[in-house]
């Protein structure tokens, strides 16, 4: 998981602007290519990736039309053959949620707060683009790692997007 951690952080750091936006980039970016989904003109994705922990991911892009709008494209962590760990935490944790977010921090995004969100958590990170009038962002969807008061925050989700302002 580290290394695929490692690579989305870069991803992320890469966005400067809209032309650093494309399916191409993206999964050259993080390591797999993204085929077109079947009757679907606008959604290409990788499914069942795995890392060496044992997990698996996946990986979805939807180009948009709107010119002012940024392609949605995402990355989100699963065990093939167990429920959702919004649905059933069992102590796994992809992906440590404040440490994911210092780093987005340390990269220039800001923001962070979460709120509640499907049986979780989202933390929307932002930052300027380029030019000035351009919006990148990277959201964390996350969840309680336990069901006990002092759960740690895990990301289950990575969404990168934007729009010019």
């Amino acid at each position: 998981m580290a290394e695929l951690q490692a690579r989305i952080l870069t991803y992320a750091d890469s966005l400067r602007s809209r032309a650093d936006i494309s399916p191409e980039k993206f999964g050259e970016a993080i390591g797999f290519t993204l085929l077109p989904v079947q009757g679907n003109s606008i959604k290409t994705r990788a499914r069942n990736l795995g890392v060496a922990e044992g997990y698996n991911y996946s990986a979805s892009y939807f180009s948009v039309e709107a010119p002012d709008d940024y392609p949605m494209h995402s990355i989100i962590f699963y065990q093939a053959g167990k429920p959702s760990v919004t649905e059933s935490p069992d102590g796994v944790c992809y992906w440590d949620a404040d440490k994911a977010g210092r780093e987005l921090e340390r990269l220039g995004y800001s923001g962070g707060e979460e709120s509640p969100f499907q049986r979780g958590g989202i933390r929307n990170f932002w930052r300027a683009g380029g030019e000035g009038r351009q919006t990148l962002s990277t959201t964390l969807l996350t969840y309680a790692s336990g069901t006990n008061p002092g759960a740690t925050k895990c990301v289950y989700e990575v969404r990168f997007g934007g729009a010019d302002q």
